[in-house]
């Protein structure tokens, strides 16, 4: 269970990362909106940034413990239709692993971009699922599995639970598909290929939570020519992790 430091420090990193990968430098007074704000510390450090932030949840539990906690922050609680918000009226929108949560990706990527303002970038991240890392149970994934084949894996190492029932299996060819549809509205920036090579250190390495995929990442990355075609291949075949959706509102 992390301690609160540690999930600050995440917070943190996460609008760290969120602003460079963007490549956002003037973002002091601009109105961030963050779908699944759930422990409100995203949108908390955003503030201490600079940035205005508003938090959408789904979830009511989450919403009133973070009202309570952090007061001063615009919570809103989210029915699963429309943003309660007006069109055009953020200049970023993000989330950070909800995608996979959610029944429509198609709708929050149009609600996404209905709420930016012209210029305005959304920056949401997921798992991907033709890698071979599953964050959720913490184990080596079988890419490319759908549905059905992912459920027969986890009961083969007796790692299922309903909840996978639940998860949307987020896959980038899934994701070029909905952001074709928008194609006039939206200029996609990235779809987290550059960032995975970027982001391919030993920092990074240390937070999978797979000790044996761990070990074998940190033996590739002693290895420089055999890192280089390893990076070169995992993001030409769609293996990388994560999915990172970068893009501008037209």
């Amino acid at each position: 269970m992390a301690t609160e430091t540690e999930l600050r420090q995440k917070a943190l990193s996460q609008v760290k990362s969120f602003l460079a990968e963007c490549d956002i430098k003037d973002y002091q007074g601009k109105k961030i909106f963050e779908i699944g704000f759930k422990n409100g510390l995203f949108i908390d450090e955003c503030r201490k940034e600079g940035l205005v932030p508003t938090g959408l949840e789904i979830n009511r539990e989450y919403v009133e413990e973070v009202r309570i906690k952090f007061p001063n922050l615009d919570l809103l609680w989210y029915d699963g239709g429309s943003f309660p918000v007006p069109d055009a009226s953020y200049d970023f929108v993000v989330s950070f692993q909800v995608l996979e949560h959610v029944s429509s990706t198609e709708h929050i990527i149009d609600e996404s971009v209905r709420i930016l303002k012209q210029s305005g970038i959304m920056y949401h991240v997921s798992p991907n699922y033709c890698s071979f890392y599953e964050g959720h149970y913490n184990l080596i994934w079988l890419p490319f599995l759908n549905k059905t084949l992912g459920r027969c894996y986890l009961k083969m190492l007796r790692r299922y639970t309903p909840y996978y029932e639940s998860l949307n299996l987020i896959k980038p060819g899934d994701v070029e598909r909905v952001l074709r549809h928008r194609s006039s509205d939206i200029t996609v920036l990235s779809l987290g290929r550059r960032e995975f090579i970027n982001n391919f250190n030993a920092e990074q390495i240390e937070k999978i939570n797979q000790k044996l995929l761990k070990k074998a990442l940190r033996l590739l990355l002693r290895l420089t020519f055999l890192k280089n075609c390893f990076l070169w291949f995992i993001s030409r075949v769609n293996l990388y992790y994560p999915i990172i959706i970068i893009a501008r509102k037209n």
